[in-house]
């Protein structure tokens, strides 16, 4: 039987090293969970990668009210070594911390921590209205404005989107207040739009594989024959798509400076003396109506008296003290945050009568929703609706060859390969294979019973059962690997009959 060497680290004082003395807790680890993946196939960003381990606290080293460096978000890193080789099977963070009582019962400490889509999940991610870029850009800084990753792997994207980060995916509240967005819906909108993949990599590094990473991907990680320890499998009706609407919204830039946001309140606000300054969040609307949002490019930094008016009063008759207020402005793509301050010497309080940012206007034209339908699909199989928004694309082509895609990978039922379990102790080769597998990492499964023969599929799912340092299981859920023939592109390749030209 082989075994592996499993290390566990946590860096309780928060300095971004896991060297530190009493980081390394591996002598108290007892068992370990391990789960991350994609909800479904369909799904473009993974749900939060959750990690759950056992650790012996006879000592109350993790009994936080004795320990005061025992805090959630702290950190956390957990390795895997075998035959000298080792690799990190979970990075992230500390959700919880909790110690069993009882002093004659098994005294141990339970960690659940999460890895840094959780942290995509809780902020917004803010950044500027992106020019004529793809989506591993807008992903980019969509991270860096929420955390700084250890590392990252972002492939190319394929789409070029004109504008970007303006507006998002709609939600059910409407109006003209401020809504935030987080962060990971930012990254679903990007990978939707260009029919991309994100996850948090095992190592903890955002990473983004453009549409062609999976049809064009022909290298085997594992192969598996009747060696799997359990095994679900069923075709289903929930697999099969034949009519396909994505929706796609083209964008134009004006030429010329307006007013993009405006403050919009029945009473001025009050800016306290002497240095004192508020924030003002002005969301970027169409002046017209300002129900609708728009974006905004090259925004100005407010200019007294031109865009802001400060009075010594409330009702707005008394001295214009507008000179007597500085103003500073960060824009994003859809809003500005402008700060008014108050100057030192005045020893008054002022009133902002008006404020405005001026910029030009990203206007989002009306939707165009293109189809796409198999007839011989809803002939064999009824008709199945899948329906996309693609809130970053721009035209109506990208919109119609994506419906397309779409059908012709979905107009038949797949075979649905879920749970597959594999004892990884019985052997070095299986043991090893669970230390270096990752998500969407091609796995070819041959199972007689079934009546599987080289089934090819993509893990969308992986989990990692780590009873005690002996034994490691690992359970896997595969999206079928598309038979689509020899995948072209139109710039490298001839027109090949029989093969799917790769959207």
């Amino acid at each position: 039987m082989a075994t592996a060497t499993y290390s566990l680290f946590c860096d309780f004082d928060n300095d971004g090293s896991f060297l530190t003395a009493g980081d390394d807790i591996s002598a108290d680890f007892i068992s370990a969970t391990v789960d991350r993946g994609f909800s479904s196939p369909l799904a473009r960003v993974t749900m939060v990668g959750r990690a759950t381990f056992v650790l012996n606290n006879a000592s109350k080293s993790y009994s936080p009210p004795l320990q005061a460096t025992r805090l959630p978000r702290r950190p956390v890193r957990f390795d895997m070594t075998v035959s000298g080789s080792t690799t990190t099977m979970f990075r992230g963070f500390i959700e919880s911390i909790a110690p069993s009582g009882g002093i004659y019962r098994d005294r141990r400490a339970v960690l659940e921590c999460v890895d840094a889509v959780s942290l995509l999940d809780v902020h917004e991610g803010p950044i500027a209205l992106q020019v004529s870029v793809t989506a591993n850009t807008i992903i980019s800084a969509v991270v860096s404005a929420v955390y700084t990753p250890p590392g990252t792997s972002y492939q190319s994207g394929i789409t070029v989107f004109p504008f970007s980060a303006d507006r998002w995916s709609e939600t059910e509240e409407h109006g003209v207040g401020y809504e935030e967005i987080t962060a990971s819906r930012k990254i679903e909108d990007v990978c939707i739009s260009d029919w991309g993949r994100f996850f948090v990599s095992k190592s903890g590094c955002p990473t983004f594989y453009n549409r062609h990473q999976t049809p064009l991907d022909a290298t085997t990680e594992l192969t598996l024959s009747n060696d799997m320890f359990d095994q679900s499998y069923h075709k289903s009706i929930q697999e099969v798509f034949n009519h396909a609407e994505v929706t796609s919204h083209p964008r134009v830039l004006g030429t010329a400076n307006e007013v993009i946001g405006k403050l919009d309140q029945s009473t001025a606000p009050r800016i306290e003396a002497s240095g004192a300054s508020t924030l003002f969040v002005l969301p970027f609307r169409d002046p017209s109506d300002l129900y609708t949002p728009i974006g905004g490019a090259s925004a100005i930094t407010p200019v007294a008296s031109t865009d802001y008016t400060c009075t010594d009063d409330d009702p707005g008759a008394g001295t214009n003290v507008s000179a007597s207020v500085s103003a500073c402005m960060t824009a994003y793509a859809d809003r500005a945050e402008v700060t008014l301050s108050n100057s030192a010497s005045n020893t008054n309080p002022v009133f902002v009568q008006s404020l405005q940012v001026r910029g030009k206007a990203v206007r989002v034209r009306d939707p165009i929703t293109m189809q796409y339908t198999s007839a011989s699909s809803i002939t064999a199989f009824q008709r199945r609706k899948l329906r996309l928004d693609a809130p970053l694309m721009s035209t109506e082509y990208d919109a119609y060859r994506l419906a397309e895609y779409l059908i012709d990978v979905h107009e038949v039922p797949l075979d649905t390969v879920q749970g597959v379990e594999i004892a990884c102790n019985a052997n070095a080769s299986l043991l090893d294979k669970a230390r270096t597998l990752e998500l969407l990492d091609r796995v070819v499964v041959t199972e007689t019973q079934t009546g599987l023969s080289s089934y090819a599929g993509f893990i969308y799912h992986m989990t990692h059962s780590i009873p005690d340092r002996y034994n490691h299981h690992l359970i896997l859920d595969l999206e079928t690997a598309h038979s689509i023939g020899s995948p072209f592109r139109l710039d490298i390749s001839r027109l090949d009959s029989g093969h799917l030209l790769v959207y």
